[in-house]
């Protein structure tokens, strides 16, 4: 078990360096949810500058093309002058995090289920880029529930998404369902 002297050290790290502080949220956002949003909301109080970053996941079957899901994401932010959005089509984001030189992969958790898979994608990137960081988030309260699936579910079969989702995506979302 890692002690709580070694995490603050290395916390104190991060927070006492004078380079800035870049943040990294990646995933596939298909779609972006409330509680992504939220999650890129307080990370961008967090860091001087934080980058979601939708990454392309060779094992899962989109509903918006990766052109939709960063106008959504974009659409999104927009209101948050700290945060930018860019894409990974190829590569692993711990190449992406040492090319942007940046302080920290930032990962959600919802629940316990969620935890072992984290550790395990965090273990992963650690090995790829010496001294990479994972700062993990936990969602909040009202957010823990949600999940890109549960909400394509709901919305594929007309159910209400507007809590869960913020309206422009619920919008697109409505309208690429319909269009089917």
């Amino acid at each position: 078990m890692v002690q709580p002297a070694f995490i603050f050290t290395k916390v104190r790290r991060i927070v006492l360096s004078n380079k800035p502080k870049i943040g990294i949220f990646a995933g596939t956002f298909d779609p972006l949810t409330k509680g992504h949003l939220n999650l890129i909301e307080r990370s961008s109080k967090l860091f001087d500058e934080v980058i979601v970053v939708i990454a392309i996941n060779t094992n899962k079957k989109t509903l918006f093309t990766v052109d939709e899901r960063i106008k959504l994401v974009e659409d999104s932010v927009k209101h948050i002058d700290n945060v930018t959005v860019d894409t990974l089509k190829d590569g692993l984001i711990a190449h992406y995090y040492e090319e942007k030189q940046a302080t920290a992969l930032i990962r959600g958790l919802r629940n316990t289920t969620d935890v072992d898979y984290e550790y395990a994608i965090a273990s992963a990137n650690a090995r790829q880029v010496e001294g990479l960081e994972t700062m993990i988030l936990y969602a909040a309260d009202q957010y823990r529930y949600l999940s890109s699936t549960i909400i394509k579910e709901i919305a594929f079969f007309d159910g209400d998404i507007s809590d869960m989702v913020p309206p422009n995506v619920e919008e697109a979302m409505h309208e690429k369902i319909n269009s089917k």
